[in-house]
């Protein structure tokens, strides 16, 4: 009768450890999907501040292209150069277009 009480005793210590095992898992499964959720959402967060910086910096760039094209104008540079004084000697002009001019 011994023998029984203890065998009952020691599958009795089992289901009790598998019954903690189990329930310490479901409470990590939900702790880690509520810390991933959470963790997401930042990053999501993160995603749309770095999208508009990018959209910023495409609308600056975009301007300074344009004031670009516009300072670079081959009259209005001869005009300044000009008002300065300067003169162009035709044997030392070189002028470049580019594909898009």
């Amino acid at each position: 009768m011994a023998k029984k009480t203890t065998i009952q005793k020691r599958i009795h210590r089992w289901r009790e450890w598998v019954l903690y095992l189990f329930l310490l898992a479901v409470t990590l499964q939900i702790a880690s999907a509520i810390l991933l959720t959470a963790y997401q959402a930042n990053l999501s967060v993160q995603i749309q501040k770095t999208q508009r910086q990018i959209s910023h910096m495409q609308t600056q760039n975009e301007a300074l292209s344009v004031d670009i094209q516009r300072l670079s104008n081959y009259n209005r540079i001869v005009a300044m150069a000009s008002e300065e004084g300067y003169r162009a000697v035709n044997q030392n002009v070189i002028t470049i277009f580019s594909k898009n001019d």
